[in-house]
Parts: C-alpha cells; sequence; structure tokens
C-alpha cells in the first residue's frame, strides 16, 4: 500500500509539473461581413459586399519557467467575398519573450503609432473608419497605420499605468535582403497611460527611404515621419474619444474625435469627425459618420453605419476603403458617401 501510494504521489507531481509548463494552442478569428450602398458623388454608385478585416490566426503559449513565457501568433487575412489572394502571415505574426521585464517581440506586426488609432476609432474596419482621411496615403504618399515587416518591439512593465512601446524595422521597402546601410528603416515609439476609464496616449514614427521616392510630377523626400495623440474617456454611459496628429514631408495635420452613447448594455449609438488638413489645401478631406452597434451576443455583433467624406478639389478619400475589400474610385473633389450594415463573429 505504501508502495502504491508513493507511486501515485510522484505521478500526480510529475502531471502537476507537467500542466504547469504545458504548451497552450488557441485558434481564433473574426468573419466580418458588410453590405453596402456606394456613391462617390460622380459616376459610380452600386451596392456591394465586402470583408472587413476577417482573419484567422493561431497563438501558442509556454511557459519556460516561471518568470519567462515564450509566444508566437500566426494571423492571416480571409477574404470571404474572394477578392484575391492573402498571404498567411499577412497580419500579426511573430514570436517572442514576456516575463517581469516585459515584452519582446520579432516579426511583422502593428507599430505602437498605428495601436493609438485603434483604441480610438468607433469605427474601425468599418465603413466610416477614420484611416480613409488620416492615413495620409494620398498622391504616392507614404501613408501610416502600417504594420512593419521585418521588425523587432519591446514594451517595458507597466507601473501605475504607464508603459512604453519601442519598434524598428530593419527593411520597409523589400522582401529580400536589407539595403546597403539599412536606410530603408523605420522606428516607432509610444508612450502610454491606460487606467480604470481613461486612455491616453503619445507615439512618433520615422519612415526612410534609401532613394527620393518618385510620385508623378513630384518627388518626395528620403524621410517622412508623424507624431500623433490620442485618448479616451468613459463618462457614465458615454464614452469620448480624440486623436490628433501632425506628419511632415508633406507637412499635413489630421485630427478629429467621437462620442459613443450606451443606450442599453448591448446597444450603442456612435458618431465620429475627422479632418485632414493637408500642406496643400487642394487636399483636404473631412469624414463624418454615424452608426449603430448591436452586441447580440459575446462573439456576435450588428451594426449599421452611415458616413461621408467631402474632398477639395485635388482629393479623393471614400469612407469605405480601409480595412475593406473594396476599392477606391477616380471620383475627385467629390462628396463620397455609403450606408453599410454589417456583422462580425468573433471565435
Amino acid at each position: 500500500m505504501r508502495t502504491t501510494t508513493t507511486a501515485l504521489m510522484v505521478a500526480a507531481g510529475l502531471l502537476a509539473a507537467s500542466t504547469a509548463h504545458a504548451q497552450e494552442v488557441e485558434v481564433y478569428g473574426q468573419a466580418h461581413l458588410a453590405f453596402s450602398y456606394l456613391d462617390d458623388g460622380a459616376d459610380y454608385s452600386a451596392a456591394n459586399l465586402s470583408s472587413n478585416g476577417s482573419r484567422i490566426g493561431f497563438r501558442v503559449g509556454h511557459d519556460f519557467t516561471p518568470a519567462v513565457r515564450g509566444m508566437v501568433q500566426i494571423e492571416g487575412q480571409v477574404n470571404f467575398d474572394n477578392n484575391g489572394a492573402e498571404r498567411f502571415t499577412s497580419r500579426n505574426s511573430f514570436a517572442g519573450l514576456q516575463g517581469d521585464w516585459g515584452l519582446l517581440r520579432a516579426g511583422r506586426f502593428d507599430t505602437p503609432n498605428k495601436i493609438l488609432r485603434t483604441r480610438t476609432d468607433l469605427f474601425g474596419n468599418q465603413v466610416g473608419d477614420s484611416r480613409n482621411v488620416i492615413r495620409g496615403n494620398y498622391d504616392g504618399n507614404q501613408g501610416f497605420d502600417e504594420r512593419f515587416r521585418k521588425g523587432v518591439a519591446y514594451r517595458t512593465p507597466t507601473v501605475s499605468g504607464f508603459f512604453a512601446d519601442a519598434h524598428y524595422s530593419v527593411e520597409t521597402a523589400e522582401d529580400t535582403n536589407s539595403v546597403d546601410g539599412n536606410e530603408n528603416d523605420a522606428w516607432s515609439a509610444s508612450i502610454t497611460y491606460r487606467q480604470g476609464p481613461v486612455y491616453a496616449a503619445v507615439s512618433h514614427e520615422q519612415w526612410n527611404y534609401s532613394d527620393a521616392m518618385a510620385g508623378g510630377s513630384r518627388v518626395y523626400p528620403q524621410e517622412r515621419d508623424v507624431t500623433r495623440a490620442a485618448a479616451y474617456v468613459d463618462i457614465a454611459s458615454f464614452r469620448i474619444t480624440g486623436l490628433a496628429q501632425t506628419a511632415s514631408d508633406p507637412d499635413d495635420n489630421a485630427y478629429g474625435g467621437g462620442v459613443r452613447y450606451t443606450v442599453v448594455p448591448d446597444v450603442h449609438l456612435k458618431a465620429q469627425y475627422y479632418l485632414l488638413d493637408a500642406d496643400d489645401s487642394d487636399y483636404d478631406a473631412d469624414l463624418v459618420a454615424v452608426g449603430v452597434d448591436y452586441q447580440y451576443a459575446d462573439n456576435l455583433g450588428f451594426y449599421a453605419n452611415y458616413s461621408q467624406i467631402d474632398n477639395e478639389a485635388a482629393q479623393n478619400r471614400q469612407p469605405w476603403v480601409q480595412a475593406s475589400t473594396l476599392d477606391r474610385t477616380s471620383a475627385v473633389g467629390e462628396t463620397a458617401s455609403a450606408f453599410a450594415v454589417g456583422t462580425v463573429y468573433k471565435f
């Protein structure tokens, strides 16, 4: 009996040790489909079906020691309307280590600057997404809200609600070897405060190029950077958001904000406004969006949105392009509008 008891105790101990160091594997993702009616204000108007930021991913976590956890994430775009092929690692894909000392990752994933926008955009991945005017990727400009490829990032531990992020890409312009001297590199960094109902952050991001970029009759510089500040606060049934940024070469400014009101726990009304104040005023644009969200279950939601963008003489922004399989039309200087109903199923 003593031998049997001892064997059981040893087996239980081995099982507990094995469980403590067990590898965790998670399959996750979301299906986001939207039916929309689009009008570019000129010669195009039609009903459309789009896949908006739909994805599938795999996460693996392993505690090597009580102080060091390893992780791998592989995430790819899924286009339910079969609009083109996507790489399986086209979204946030990385390997990393985490401990009391912070988080270290390498791969392809969101920059600190991009994350500020995701935290404060009330229409992210939907008609009315603020990137349609603040991304700055018009007339051949380097746009922001991109993922760094070939990047290494470090996040500090959180102290009294504050933490910092630093992200460096050795090469942004090529899929092969980095150019000599890493002249096509980029970096992004932020400081964030997040505690209770308050979020606030400031970031700076810079892209470098080995040669000046040609865009039509214009020649762009060998560097473009952006400084961005964003915040939200929850007060009773309201969330109030805001974001402002300033970019160089061309010297654009963009800013805006929104409000979301919880009618009942599962129903939210929302609205936001964003303005692109371009270096050349002919490229100005402003976006207005209103909508309603209905959270039917923890992992299933529905929404209905209306949005429009008023473009100046040389601009052709439309409110349906970002994070969608829908494309931009060539209409310039028009007011483009869209109405959409959509569903988001997360798993």
